[in-house]
């Protein structure tokens, strides 16, 4: 498929990704959180919350 790209990961990427804690990564960079009981609230786009290794975009119904 023209135009198309695959990204391809080791396991050992994924198994490292999934360790990940996005608070402190995102904190690292500079993005502002705000805590909202056992997760934390992502300033630039408030319908994302994130808790540990994980995320969920409330306006879209999408996580990971």
């Amino acid at each position: 498929m023209k135009g198309v790209s695959f990204l391809y990961y080791t396991q050992e990427q994924i198994d490292r990704a999934n360790q990940a804690d996005l608070v402190l990564f995102l904190q690292s960079q500079g993005e502002q959180l705000t805590r909202a009981g056992n997760e934390y609230r992502w300033k630039r786009h408030d319908s994302l919350t994130v808790r540990g290794n994980k995320w969920y975009r409330h306006s879209q119904s999408k996580g990971g």
